[in-house]
């Protein structure tokens, strides 16, 4: 009896053991209302903003329990520690440990920057944009630099950019050098609008630099990493700040939070600072992409536009016959090759790329038997010609021809392979079936797009033809007859824009304008102008379309858009955005002025001035 006694109580005892723990781990709780409220702060140990801070642990109490969601991504140190700080949750707070190693610096504020990282353990709701910050002597810098990172060509916001700032306390660098060499003095990070805010700084110049940092060590240590500057050096200021330690506010209302977060970091300042963010380039030009096309085209891709001609040898196999073995052909705007080879009759050619920009650079590329074309090659390396006696092999081509044409374009064909030799003696072009007189070229080297140029009239009927066999290509296959019918549109199914644009005065720029659509990374330039004054343009013939207009500063004169040169202070090219859409109809005559400001802040300003005419 008593053994019995005995085991029903230790079995009791084993059940409330195993309640009491299951309670003391914190789970999610199922059913009911989702939790959206963020984790509350309720206070630290030392004390938020102490001073004369000497302490190597620091505690945040919250008033649950806690995750730490992305923390090496989210969390700042500002300025940069060697050692890493250990960083934990502990009960409802989290507890932060300086390495025993770490020297901290005299008379310095340091800033730890949370980002989204504390989160509660149900929901994952974020205590956003936490900061911890302590002093290590007896004032805490409370001066502040604010600003917004966003892409040098198309002005677009750019993310987890680190901005770092730099001070002229190296022995053996230069201020300009500490960027690629050492860590910053002071760093905070972009937010998905851009903005940035660097707080709690000492009242001093400084170097202000940004980077994509790709390896994470906070140095410019990687060429082809994205960076941003300002070419002078800048001062922090007192910014007011009107969100206190002590104030509530709804942390999980995002548009709150994003409102708060525009206001407080751009116009709370008496100045903030737009960098422009741009990757370096090389000076040695470099092929970004090389493929095989079709058996017999090697296409290449460079990172940027080349600046003379490349000097293409064939190591292997050896051309004994020293004849030539391709064709080039350049892009107009000189950043893809394409080499068409006449005979496309070996396993591997090793080609030797040399130009005086370019390194030289030997690829070995294994060729497969054209698919397209009928030709093969037999044991001793000569083509074999096969063609299907039931359907021969023409030229493909493609063209802008359309039903409806438009009365004010150029027709256009383009060949898929380049042509050898062309007749143009027995062509015609017919309006309203009588024959009149028209230009016909080619716009290239490699004889590919082939241009019919005639002063077309407005809604006519027209009839082009070229006969078969006119035209032959490098491997000899010729033309099927080609023929289209078409009617020409008129000016009534199109609007135009006329633009009032005053450019800055006192300038010797150069200045690039364009009409076109889509968003600003994938722009569609519809209609592009140049300028040295201000002046009146008019953009024609504009299908029913929305349309937008943006403005270069050619400095160079190239003709594009120039990216920037940290060694040389060169800031990319300014680039311009008139902020409203333009939408337009057929018979609509929309004018539009622009007043163009050097102020990066203020680039999408406009004085606006529109005037719509029917038809």
């Amino acid at each position: 009896m008593l053994s019995k006694r005995i085991f029903n109580l230790l079995f009791s005892l084993l059940i409330l053991i195993v309640i009491v723990v299951s309670c003391a781990n914190p789970v999610a709780p199922v059913g009911g209302i989702k939790d959206e409220i963020p984790p509350r702060f309720l206070g630290s140990n030392p004390v938020n903003k102490a001073r004369n801070f000497s302490s190597r642990g620091i505690y945040l109490s919250f008033d649950e329990f806690l995750v730490l969601k992305d923390l090496n991504k989210q969390m700042l140190i500002s300025p940069p520690m060697k050692n890493k700080l250990d960083v934990k949750t502990k009960g409802k707070g989290v507890s932060i440990r300086i390495d025993d190693k770490e020297i901290l610096a005299e008379n310095t504020t340091y800033t730890l920057y949370f980002g989204d990282a504390i989160t509660d353990l149900h929901e994952n709701n974020p205590y956003s944009n936490f900061q911890y910050v302590f002093a290590t002597g007896s004032e805490i810098d409370s001066l502040s630099i604010r600003g917004k990172v966003v892409s040098g060509q198309y002005l677009q916001p750019e993310e987890e950019i680190y901005v770092c700032l730099y001070i002229d306390n190296n022995d053996t660098l230069s201020l300009a050098q500490l960027p690629q060499n050492v860590r910053p003095y002071y760093i905070a990070k972009t937010n998905p609008k851009g903005y940035f805010e660097l707080n709690n700084i000492r009242n001093q110049a400084y170097l202000i630099f940004a980077v994509r940092d790709a390896n994470s060590n906070y140095i410019n240590d990687i060429p082809t990493e994205q960076i941003a500057f300002a070419n002078e050096l800048i001062l922090p200021e007192e910014v007011f700040d009107f969100i206190p330690d002590s104030f509530a506010i709804d942390t999980s209302n995002k548009h709150l939070m994003d409102s708060l977060w525009k206001n407080h970091a751009v116009q709370l300042t008496k100045k903030t600072h737009t960098l422009l963010l741009f990757e370096p380039q090389d000076s040695v030009a470099k092929i970004s992409k090389s493929e095989l096309l079709d058996g017999n085209r090697m296409h290449f891709e460079f990172k940027y536009p080349l600046t003379s001609k490349v000097n293409i040898s064939v190591l292997s196999p050896k051309n004994k016959e020293n004849e030539s073995l391709f064709l080039e052909e350049y892009s107009s705007q000189r950043d893809t090759l394409d080499l068409w080879f006449y005979k496309p009759l070996f396993d591997t050619v090793s080609l030797l790329f040399q130009m005086d920009t370019l390194r030289t650079d030997t690829m070995n590329i294994i060729f497969k038997a054209p698919t397209n074309q009928a030709a093969t090659a037999n044991k001793k390396g000569k083509p074999n010609v096969q063609q299907s006696k039931e359907k021969p092999n023409y030229i493909a081509y493609s063209n802008n021809f359309s039903p409806s044409f438009p009365f004010f374009s150029k027709g256009k064909i383009v060949f898929k392979t380049p042509v050898k030799t062309a007749n143009f003696d027995n062509c015609t072009l017919l309006e309203e079936n009588k024959p009149v007189k028209f230009n016909i070229q080619f716009l290239d080297s490699a004889k590919r797009k082939l241009e019919i140029d005639y002063p077309w009239k407005e809604d006519k009927n027209y009839r082009f033809e070229i006969p078969d066999q006119a035209i032959t290509d490098i491997y000899n296959f010729k033309n099927d007859s080609i023929v289209f019918n078409f009617k020409t549109t008129t000016a009534s199914n199109y609007g135009e824009i006329k633009l009032l644009l005053q450019l800055p005065k006192e300038t010797n720029s150069t200045w690039i304008i364009q009409l076109f659509k889509g968003a600003e990374d994938k722009e569609k330039v519809i209609i592009q102008f140049t300028a040295t004054e201000s002046q009146a343009l008019v953009f024609k013939n504009l299908a029913s379309d929305k349309y937008r207009i943006k403005v270069i500063e050619d400095l160079n004169h190239d003709g594009r858009w120039t990216n920037g040169d940290y060694a040389k202070k060169q800031l990319p090219e300014k680039v311009f955005y008139y902020a409203p859409t333009i939408e337009i109809k057929a018979g609509w005559k929309v004018e539009e002025a622009w007043l163009i400001k050097y102020d990066v802040q203020e680039n999408l300003s406009f004085n606006k001035q529109t005037k719509k005419e029917g038809k």
